[in-house]
């Protein structure tokens, strides 16, 4: 069974690179806001830092992470992501420690120049790295995931379907969606709102889950971009009270 599922996995994390081989040519680049949840569909070169903030019902969380991502043809990237976890539980000690490794493969499926128009695929995996007894992580899980972006002025929405099997140590399963709008206000300013969806699939409780993200992005300095956002639930189903999330990148 492991074999299988190892398997599984890796036709998962080929499939978007031997795509990507068929698509090997140089086109116009085709830009769009940074969402703080919403997957992008540009396929991009470079380097992201960033923090989240939560408070639940447990206590309080951040993870600190630093990402690459790397253009190895001009529709396939891969990105890799090394967070680090610290706990505030309400009840106990802090902890901290490194989180769960993220493995991202994402090629782009069609482009408009133009309409402005981008359609992406690709899989995340979630390596265990982190400690499962001290609440730091220690899941196995692939999400494939499907992202959209068109430019309808004087707006930019950016559109994503995923789906994600946690296959061990606990087996689950959350289809989310998620829309963001953003309104490029000026060169270096651009105001956005995110409205995101989580269903469980499995278990008791396979209520969906809505939460509201508004943000914005500034460009401090040429390639540079710095995005943050409150992440609000709008339900009586929920995860966390609020999450605040920052992240700064530079284009390469």
């Amino acid at each position: 069974m492991i074999r299988l599922r190892c398997l599984f996995l890796a036709v998962l994390l080929l499939l978007p690179a031997a795509a990507a081989f068929a698509a090997d040519y140089e086109e116009p680049d085709i830009e769009f806001f940074y969402p703080v949840v919403t997957r992008r569909p540009v396929v991009e070169r470079e380097l992201e830092f960033k923090v989240e903030y939560e408070k639940n019902d447990e206590g309080r969380e951040v993870e600190l992470a630093a990402a690459i991502e790397w253009a190895i043809l001009p529709r396939w990237q891969v990105e890799v992501e090394f967070p680090l976890v610290i706990l505030d539980p309400t009840e106990g000690p802090t902890i901290g420690g490194i989180g769960d490794i993220e493995i991202d493969n994402k090629v782009l499926l069609f482009k408009s120049v133009e309409h402005r128009l981008l359609v992406a695929a690709g899989v995340e995996l979630k390596v265990p790295s982190g400690s499962q007894d001290r609440g730091l992580g220690g899941e196995l899980a692939v999400e494939p995931y499907l992202t959209a972006g068109i430019a309808l002025e004087p707006f930019d929405l950016i559109a994503e379907v995923a789906y994600e099997w946690v296959i061990d140590p606990e087996r689950e399963e959350e289809l989310s969606t998620g829309l963001a709008i953003g309104y490029p206000a000026w060169r270096w300013f651009t105001p956005f709102l995110e409205v995101r969806t989580q269903t469980p699939t499995l278990g008791e409780d396979q209520r969906t889950q809505v939460y509201l993200v508004p943000g914005f992005n500034v460009k401090p300095l040429p390639n540079v971009t710095l995005r943050a956002g409150v992440q609000l639930p709008v339900t009586d189903a929920k995860e966390f009270d609020y999450q605040v999330r920052f992240a700064g990148v530079w284009e390469f």
